[in-house]
């Protein structure tokens, strides 16, 4: 039976904030060391930048090209110029570079900790999701941009 819309049960931003959150009763449970290193502060926001303008230019492309930027509503097109030459998931991406800057500048162990399942739960449920419909919507057009593209870089 073809789906009509993928399948994604959590809306994304929803899980990463839901990592921060869970990282940051980590730290309040647990006496973890505080992740600090030189020049942090330029990683932290060399993340921000980069994952701001990833989310940014993603949303505007969608906007742009009339489709949907919510995972579990069908899309009317598939997108693979501008940041979807990058990446097949620049929003993802971009959502996980502002985690990883929000974690390091609160210097979370629990944070960075969290990171870790909250990517699998995005990689393996909505990406999947996303991808399976993708593959049956736009066929040999989403088999060829899947070869070319990676899925994260």
């Amino acid at each position: 039976m073809p789906l009509e819309h993928p399948h994604v049960m959590m809306p994304p931003p929803a899980l990463y904030l839901g990592g921060l959150l869970m990282g940051y009763g980590i730290d309040q449970a647990l006496t973890l060391p505080a992740p600090t290193f030189p020049g942090d502060r330029w990683v932290i926001l060399a993340l921000a930048v980069i994952g701001t303008a990833l989310v940014l230019a993603a949303v505007l492309q969608l906007r742009l090209a009339r489709t949907t930027l919510v995972p579990h509503r069908p899309a009317s097109q598939l997108l693979t110029g501008g940041v979807f030459r990058l990446s097949r998931n620049p929003i993802y991406l971009g959502f996980t570079a502002l985690y990883l800057a929000m974690a390091l500048s609160q210097h979370s162990a629990g944070m960075l900790i969290m990171l870790v399942p909250i990517v699998w739960v995005i990689q393996q449920h909505v990406i999947a999701a996303e991808e399976a419909f993708h593959a049956q919507q736009f066929g040999e057009q989403w088999q060829a941009y899947r070869q070319r593209v990676r899925r994260w870089l």
